[in-house]
């Protein structure tokens, strides 16, 4: 495996552009047609090198297990595993040297101008959990403006595993806030203290979290009385989405002022809204807003969420879409 950075470009027909970068198998960048001229639709680093050390995961691959879990502990076959403390109480995202900050490997030999595949090795034991896990990110770019993720995996024993796309959106604003937000979910999941499901899920009701029909997220978020948001300082809750064919969007992005669309489908079980409240450096808080399809938060913990379990010889296939039009 090699650590150096290297950058891969998917063009389509209609000229939109998709950067992918090795390191984290992650979206660098996602450029759409506004008005004739390619606008970059994502929060990303002006500099490449940045990626290295970046602690926002812009457009990573975020894994072996996306977001918390709990004090970074599970047990699985009578045996309890502890992982690293990375964010509060609970490890984020996979542990320390988590999968976004990976060098993965290009295949080379599925590589074209609109496809482009990563492949990573996670020994057993890699940051406290069990097997080895054989991991791979397809990327697909179609003509009618489709960015296709497709996560594959297998383990050579049980283990756990949760993986996700972490792109912050903008849309080509300035600031997320400016844009309006639709989604297919009728509950979410309320945090406690520690950022971590308290297993209740709770009805989006007529509130804050209420994005059956559109809402722009600056005005929500200012409105905000929910103690939840208050606390969270915006949006950062998992959605549990409707349980609806493949083919009909989970969630739904609008900028008025480019006259974008960006739609999500996905088969994964919820989607973590995350307004970017912590988002710095060289970019503002709430500049974009991650849609991250995946299994529930710290699912292992709780025996009633969809299981984050794979079993040894099984596959692990999920997929997600983000596809883009002007409206």
């Amino acid at each position: 495996m090699t650590d150096s950075l290297k950058v891969i470009t998917l063009k389509n027909a209609n000229g939109m552009q998709v950067e992918l970068l090795n390191i984290g198998a992650r979206i660098r960048s996602i450029k759409f047609p506004v008005a004739g001229e390619l606008t970059e639709m994502t929060v990303a680093y002006q500099n490449v090198d940045s990626y290295a050390d970046d602690v926002f995961y812009l457009g990573a691959t975020c894994g072996r297990v996306c977001n918390r879990i709990a004090k970074g502990q599970f047990a699985l076959n009578e045996k309890t595993y502890q992982l690293a403390i990375t964010n509060g109480e609970n490890c984020l995202h996979g542990g320390e040297l988590n999968f976004s900050y990976r060098y993965w490997q290009i295949d080379n030999s599925q590589t074209t101008e609109q496809k482009a595949v990563f492949n990573l090795t996670s020994a057993a034991g890699d940051e406290g959990f069990p097997g080895q896990l054989n991991v791979s990110v397809v990327y697909t770019l179609t003509d009618d403006n489709r960015v296709e993720i497709t996560y594959l995996a297998d383990s050579d024993a049980d283990t756990i595993i949760n993986l996700t796309n972490h792109c912050y959106f903008d849309l080509g604003e300035k600031t997320s806030n400016n844009l309006l937000l639709q989604l297919e979910a009728a509950s979410y999941l309320p945090l406690n203290e520690q950022s971590i499901p308290t297993g209740e899920l709770k009805a989006v009701g007529q509130g804050d979290f209420a994005f059956r029909e559109f809402a722009q997220l600056g005005d929500r978020q200012a409105k905000a009385t929910d103690e939840q948001v208050l606390a969270a300082g915006g949006f950062d809750h998992c959605y549990v989405l409707d349980n609806t064919p493949f083919s009909q969007a989970k969630a739904t992005l609008v900028s008025e002022k480019n006259q974008v669309k960006l739609q999500l489908f996905t088969d994964q079980a919820g989607v973590q809204l995350y307004t970017g409240r912590y988002l710095g450096g060289e970019f503002d808080g709430f500049q974009g807003v991650c849609l991250e399809a995946q299994n529930f938060p710290d699912a292992i913990n709780h025996a009633h969420f969809p299981s984050p379990i794979l079993r040894k010889g099984e596959q692990y296939k999920r997929e997600v879409v983000y596809q883009f039009s002007a409206l």
